[in-house]
């Protein structure tokens, strides 16, 4: 898994926010002005499920958002290893050019000498 991956795994995370914040929206709405009327009916308990469902709603969100916030950081963290990992393949590919320089010079020079 790259550092790609997982902040599109993050960002994924990110757009069940809204959604879930407009599901906490209409729930209060919905239960905001109960009248007396409803309450006798079965409005208080519906109320109280309600705002029940909005408590679980916004832990939900917190846990997504707590979420998104901790693959962000491992994505920060699999970038920096990204980089380092790939300073050193280059590191190493020009060691290696340079060694194949220095054997192709070293055997032309051997080869003007036996000439």
């Amino acid at each position: 898994m790259n550092s790609g991956m997982v902040r599109g795994i993050a960002f994924d995370c990110h757009r069940l926010l809204s959604p879930a914040q407009e599901c906490s929206d209409k729930m209060r709405a919905a239960i905001t002005g109960v009248s007396g009327y409803w309450v006798d009916l079965g409005g208080e308990e519906f109320k109280q499920h309600c705002e029940e469902w909005i408590k679980k709603m916004n832990e939900f969100k917190s846990t997504i958002a707590q979420i998104e916030s901790n693959m962000m950081k491992y994505a920060d963290k699999l970038q920096v290893e990204e980089e380092r990992a790939e300073a050193a393949r280059l590191k190493e590919a020009e060691r290696q050019a340079s060694e194949r320089a220095a054997a192709a010079a070293a055997a032309a020079k051997s080869k003007g000498k036996i000439k």
